[in-house]
């Protein structure tokens, strides 16, 4: 296995334009993309650009892959620029989660997509309406109101576009009522970076959001919930010679991270 990055990268580049050009010359690969310290998680590489990320590993892209591999090992190496179980309508969304008071309020979905990728969108509960088209071919943004949440239980729904999700999570505004925890509460890390798991718990009827107060630490998992849960997280690599430390906010309660430097 080669382990040029800039190299695999060419490969993949080739590729895509050879398919776009219209004449699809490469069989989809079967094998395993292998090597590098992260893991290419399922994902998809939007449809005329970008790019499948893990912390700050980058996967480039010029048309869309449903990324199935998983890497270990110094550097990795993208051996076809198609990937098994490719979707033949590159799509990807984001934000992938939403998190809603009770009051509700507006949101919107960036669909990101080739110019003829057509979708359709759906709701999975009535308390989400769409106020844009539920339909539509390329790139565009859904809109849509989350209505008050009078149930006094928090809930949670989805958007579903072309098979990918939304996942919307509203509060039930119960606020001191709550009671949430989380195991470990820090975490240090070499200057190499790596990753991690927060054992979220909290009573049945409490919803929860979390993120990141650093740039280089990256929740890879979903980042809403409700009860109890699991979060993953990616710490990059520290370029420095100093240490540092960040911290991911859950509930409004900190999980300390620590890392060295070089």
């Amino acid at each position: 296995m080669k382990s040029n990055v800039e190299t695999s990268m060419r490969t993949l580049i080739v590729a895509a334009c050879v398919f776009l050009a219209g004449a699809l010359v490469c069989a989809p690969s079967a094998s395993l993309q292998q090597g590098g310290t992260f893991t290419l998680s399922p994902t998809v590489v939007p449809g005329g650009s970008g790019a499948s990320s893990s912390c700050s590993k980058r996967v480039e892209g010029s048309i869309g892959q449903a990324i199935v591999s998983r890497s270990s090992s110094a550097e990795f190496e993208v051996e076809s620029g198609f990937w098994p179980n490719s979707v033949t309508c590159p799509l990807a969304l984001s934000p992938i989660t939403q998190f809603y008071t009770m009051a509700g309020g507006p949101g919107s979905i960036n669909i990101i997509a080739t110019g003829t990728c057509g979708w359709t969108a759906s709701v999975t509960a009535d308390w989400i309406v769409l106020t844009s088209a539920d339909s539509g071919i390329g790139k565009e943004v859904v809109t849509f109101e989350v209505r008050e949440n009078f149930t006094g239980n928090p809930r949670q729904a989805s958007i579903n576009i072309n098979g990918f999700a939304q996942s919307i999570v509203q509060d039930a505004g119960l606020g001191a009522q709550c009671n949430s925890s989380f195991n470990p509460r820090l975490e240090s890390f070499a200057a190499i970076g790596g990753s991690g798991t927060i054992n979220v718990t909290a009573d049945g009827q409490c919803a929860w959001q979390a993120f990141s107060s650093v740039g280089w630490i990256t929740i890879t998992s979903a980042s809403v919930g409700i009860g109890n849960g699991t979060l993953a997280y990616c710490v990059e690599a520290n370029p420095g010679p100093s240490g540092r430390a960040g911290s991911v906010i859950i509930s409004g309660k900190k999980f300390s991270v620590k890392q060295k430097g070089n």
